[in-house]
């Protein structure tokens, strides 16, 4: 059986020896419609700038619903990455990381009862979700450029598009 794309590259080696990454490239990018999708993104939080793994990083977020969202709040994620710079590969959804599709975002909120804000159904307002410092060991990111892609849904209505791109040394 073939290893997951992650953990299965000639870097392998690279990966295994590094002593640490830093993050040298972070760009958040609305790719919805900011005057008609379900909710938008207000502010992003990421620290500390830069990123360097092993380490703990933190982050949070705002948002804004212009209505109310119920579930299902479908979700699809795109997500590339790229070790060359110019070629692209899909990663495949393994263990719910990748490329994969969520068909209600509101059965995994669930599972956060701490993040009261991030509870369905959201009515139509003003969200934060606090501000929370994880720790990322290095070995969960090799190297490369990751482009994220976040689509959201809500009764066949754009939610919102979100896109990341992220490099990791």
């Amino acid at each position: 059986m073939e290893k997951p794309f992650l953990f299965h590259s000639p870097l392998e080696k690279h990966i295994a020896h590094r002593k640490e990454s830093r993050v040298n490239k972070f760009v958040y990018n609305n790719c919805g419609h900011p005057e008609t999708d379900v909710f938008n993104l207000t502010t992003i939080i990421v620290r500390p700038e830069p990123i360097k793994l092993p380490g703990k990083v933190t982050l949070g977020a705002s948002f804004a619903f212009r209505e109310t969202a119920t579930s299902p709040i479908k979700l699809q994620v795109e997500m590339d990455v790229s070790r060359s710079g110019d070629q692209w590969q899909k990663l495949p959804c393994i263990e719910q990381v990748g490329t994969c599709t969520y068909d209600d975002i509101c059965e995994l909120l669930s599972m956060l009862p701490e993040c009261k804000p991030c509870q369905c159904p959201f009515a139509k307002g003003n969200y934060s979700v606090p501000a929370t410092t994880i720790d990322i060991p290095l070995e969960l990111v090799p190297p490369g450029d990751y482009r994220i892609k976040a689509v959201f849904t809500n009764s066949e209505k754009l939610g919102a598009c979100i896109e990341l791109i992220i490099s990791f040394d």
